[in-house]
């Protein structure tokens, strides 16, 4: 027989393994979920947001301004302001804790001495009357004050310091104004007092009872003013709101590339295992 005669067995074609095949699926899926999720994370900062000022803002603007704002305030502290520290909370609580613990009793007193409350049976209409009106001084004394302090603070130097030549011929009629009301309280809590004091014989007691309670107010007042007047900077709100509008969606952002990291691996181990597999496959 020649040699030519001589047949040789042709290599069969393998056949496809079903596992293998859900394996290639698989990995499709989570290609087409990466690619979505990528999509997603993309267009966060495409998303629309509400400025400082009420202006429309995309996501990706709103971080560029606050990039900017946290650069300009990083570099004024660098070179010694003061201007944009803002008050640490203990100092607020203790601010809140002084109106409501110091002036609001002693307004309370004052009240129910004007409307001339029977502390023996207290329970009335002049007590009603004299709690309100306390409350609502207060109240509106201290807003004020605050209101006051927070609208002047585009008017402080790097020492945080008022600077009274910068102010418009309102703001020093506003300051003023509000100056002139906590004397006149001081003034009508030294008169009060001192009034008491002289009708129940101790003369000198209530001079120096009057001057402390009323030098305590205008200390009250004057605190509620510095507190909300040294409270950061226009700027450092415009950060504050920034950050707080964008918060939401970089952690949306930052939920998407997660999943897409954790897929991402989920794929490599697909893909390495279907390599191990046809491996075996081809030596078998």
């Amino acid at each position: 027989m020649d040699h030519t005669d001589v047949t040789y067995p042709l290599p069969q074609p393998r056949q496809p393994r079903e596992d293998g095949d859900s394996t290639t699926a698989a990995g499709d899926r989570l290609l087409a979920r990466i690619q979505e999720l990528r999509y997603l994370s993309a267009r966060v900062l495409e998303g629309y947001v509400v400025g400082p000022h009420g202006q429309n803002l995309t996501v990706a603007d709103a971080c560029g301004r606050a990039a900017r704002l946290d650069d300009l305030i990083e570099m004024e502290q660098v070179r010694g302001s003061l201007r944009h520290r803002r008050v640490n909370r203990l100092t607020r609580v203790l601010t809140l804790l002084t109106v409501s613990v110091v002036d609001l009793p002693i307004m309370l007193w004052l009240a129910t001495s004007v409307f001339n409350v029977d502390w023996a049976d207290p329970f009335g209409l002049p007590l009603a009357i004299s709690v309100v009106i306390s409350v609502l001084a207060t109240g509106g004394a201290a807003s004020a004050l605050h209101h006051l302090g927070h609208n002047l603070r585009q008017h402080k130097n790097d020492q945080r310091q008022l600077r009274w030549a910068s102010l418009s011929a309102g703001s020093k009629l506003s300051l003023g104004t509000v100056g002139l009301l906590v004397g006149l309280m001081g003034v009508l809590m030294f008169v009060r007092i001192s009034t008491e004091g002289l009708l129940s014989g101790a003369t000198d007691l209530a001079v120096l009872m009057a001057v402390l309670v009323a030098v305590v107010m205008v200390v009250s007042a004057t605190l509620v003013f510095w507190t909300a007047f040294r409270d950061g900077s226009l700027e450092q709100d415009d950060l504050r709101h920034y950050s707080k509008c964008v918060r939401p969606h970089l952690a949306t952002k930052r939920a998407y590339e997660d999943q897409i990291h954790e897929l991402g691996c989920r794929h490599d181990l697909l893909r390495r295992r279907a390599a191990r597999e046809d491996a075996i496959g081809g030596s078998g």
